[in-house]
């Protein structure tokens, strides 16, 4: 994929050298979905990062901070090819918020690619228990539609735990019923493809 790969994202936050930037703390609540291009489930997220995955993710903050900022309320979304590139775009409720929104991302999707930028963007997220509508300015630059694959209860969706991701250490099966991607240069299309969802992301570290 990719919307995170669950993997790379551990790889990215979970690794350092003695020449990396210093770290610094983050918390947050909130919702994180995402949808690629894989038609069986994402082994980004469950094995390793490959070629040939796109994806879209989006991450709506209800409470955090980052670099001493609230990011209550603030969302992120990224246009991905793991091993590729990732365009990300912030939506916060003032500069300072923005900023720290910008500096997160650029931190936290570096391991599926080089961040070739951040943009300030309107970002819309709606629904719950994996049916989610997603659109990043209006659907020009991105949009995601999703429903949850259930589980043999038939009621609530199949779920991956342990998964080696300290920031969405859990997550359930989704399914892409369509999405797109057009921005910074790149552009895909989305539709009956992989999409995993965690409604209740509760997430402290460093990164």
């Amino acid at each position: 994929m990719k919307i995170i790969s669950l993997v790379s994202l551990y790889c990215f936050l979970a690794a350092g050298s003695l020449f990396a930037a210093q770290k610094e703390a983050y918390h947050l609540n909130g919702t994180y979905l995402e949808g690629c291009s894989c038609k069986a489930v994402c082994s980004c997220d469950m094995i390793s990062i490959h070629r040939g995955c796109e994806g879209v993710g989006v991450l709506d903050i209800t409470s955090g901070d980052f670099k001493g900022v609230d990011l209550s309320g603030g969302k992120i979304a990224i246009g991905m090819a793991p091993m590729g590139w990732v365009h990300a775009y912030v939506d916060g409720k003032t500069p300072a918020q923005r900023e720290a929104l910008s500096a997160f991302a650029k931190k936290a999707f570096a391991a599926f690619g080089k961040v070739e930028a951040t943009e300030n963007a309107a970002i819309s997220i709606s629904g719950k228990n994996g049916r989610y509508s997603v659109s990043v300015n209006g659907g020009k630059t991105m949009r995601l539609q999703t429903r949850p694959v259930l589980g043999g209860d038939k009621r609530t969706a199949i779920t991956h735990n342990n998964v080696p991701n300290p920031m969405v250490p859990s997550y359930s099966q989704g399914k892409t019923v369509s999405g797109s991607f057009n921005g910074g240069g790149h552009s895909f299309q989305l539709k009956d493809s992989n999409s995993f969802f965690n409604d209740h992301v509760m997430s402290k570290g460093s990164i």
